[in-house]
């Protein structure tokens, strides 16, 4: 496909383009002949060329491609990245759902990059998160243009056990800042990337909240600024800048933002293995436990989410606590080391109350110290089956 300058080829995945000749761009990224630049399934990428370029393209089912005629771009993103942005080390990028908040975290990232700057991403986007677990925050010291931020892995992550923070803001709150406990901003710059939750005081409360762990110097918001926060910003001396919407955004619906969860949580369970733990070995707690200081047996909760599970499943066999490996299925847990640093997420499969024992399913090598068993119930491909939004006591 031929593609003329000063134009943008669109495409929506799942697919990949190959450049054959020219010269193209995505989010500031370059493409180059010799990688291949892969489009997630529910997912657009915008690749501008000033010059024209010529691309092979594979195209997945339920993929399109689109050309248009401008650069979809905002200049005031531009104007952004090049000028305000060097000026502080610590950027917030808030918008609604769908308004390109990770577009422009990426495009912020790789201008950056591109002048030979540190800079630190902070994804704080429980239910579409891009470094880190569905469910989780996490950092990234980054050191290379990506065209994609869903490339990058985050260096340290902390559960927060739902996919948005309105079900536990404090304890959203209390892990972001222990995220910013790991990050050296002194040694680059930082992007934090919010969730799109924006309408109704809570949200815009929690946004202030947010803020005032987070402590940046400059706030971006997407189209249009949240008046609460905008105030609180002008009260503490926080720069704002307002810069409009990509001129294409592509909208997802339920089912597939579901599908970006699901195929996030098979990226981080795939190749996994079951082990078998003595209880004796580990320290067992829940995100009830966690977030709301709530007083349940960890094993008795395990055993609550599948009754609850199995007297609202319909058409399906019920599961038991004691058998869940053989269905393939376990509840999304949180695996931490002798430090408290969390490695990665597993399922709990399994509990032999006679053996003393728990399975444990997950691509984590290391035996964990400690487990917070959340409140999905996955499958090991990655598959939402339940989610559990329990009473707090």
């Amino acid at each position: 496909m031929n593609v003329g300058a000063g134009k943008t080829l669109i495409i929506k995945g799942p697919a990949s383009v190959k450049l054959l000749s020219g010269s193209g761009k995505v989010f500031g990224y370059t493409l180059t002949q010799k990688k291949p630049l892969f489009v997630r399934d529910s997912r657009a990428l915008p690749i501008f060329t000033d010059v024209g370029m010529e691309v092979e393209l594979s195209l997945g089912e339920g993929s399109s491609v689109e050309i248009v005629d401008y650069d979809t771009l905002p200049d005031d993103w531009k104007v952004l990245a090049s000028q305000t942005v060097k000026s502080h080390k610590k950027v917030v990028v808030m918008g609604g759902t769908d308004s390109g908040k990770t577009s422009l975290t990426t495009f912020l990232i790789n201008s950056l990059l591109s002048e030979g700057k540190k800079a630190y991403l902070i994804d704080l986007d429980l239910g579409q998160s891009n470094i880190c677990p569905p469910t989780t925050i996490g950092s990234v010291l980054t050191t290379k243009q990506v065209p994609d931020i869903y490339q990058l892995k985050a260096d340290f992550i902390a559960p927060v056990g739902f996919t948005s923070p309105s079900f536990a803001k404090e304890y959203h709150l209390k892990k972001t800042g222990e995220l910013f406990s790991y990050i050296a901003i002194e040694e680059g710059y930082a992007i934090i990337d919010c969730d799109g939750w924006i309408e109704g005081g809570d949200a815009e409360e929690h946004k202030i909240n947010l803020l005032n762990v987070i402590k940046p110097s400059l706030v971006v918001f997407i189209d249009k600024p949240q008046e609460k926060v905008e105030g609180y910003c002008r009260d503490m001396g926080i720069e704002c800048a307002v810069v409009d919407k990509s001129k294409y955004v592509y909208k997802r619906d339920h089912d597939a933002r579901k599908r970006l969860r699901e195929n996030s949580f098979r990226r981080y369970l795939k190749d996994g293995s079951i082990k078998t733990i003595p209880l004796s070995w580990l320290k067992l707690s829940t995100i009830p436990m966690e977030a709301y200081d709530a007083k349940i047996n960890p094993l008795q909760y395990v055993k609550s989410i599948i009754d609850v599970y199995n007297a609202q499943a319909t058409g399906t066999s019920l599961l038991d606590v004691e058998s869940l490996s053989k269905n393939k299925v376990g509840v999304l847990s949180y695996l931490f080391d002798d430090d408290g640093r969390c490695l990665g997420i597993g399922l709990v499969s399994d509990i032999d109350s006679k053996r003393n024992t728990i399975k444990l399913y997950s691509k984590v090598e290391a035996v964990p110290k400690k487990l917070i068993i959340g409140c999905m119930l996955l499958s090991y491909h990655g598959d939402e089956l339940f989610v559990w939004t329990m009473p707090r006591a």
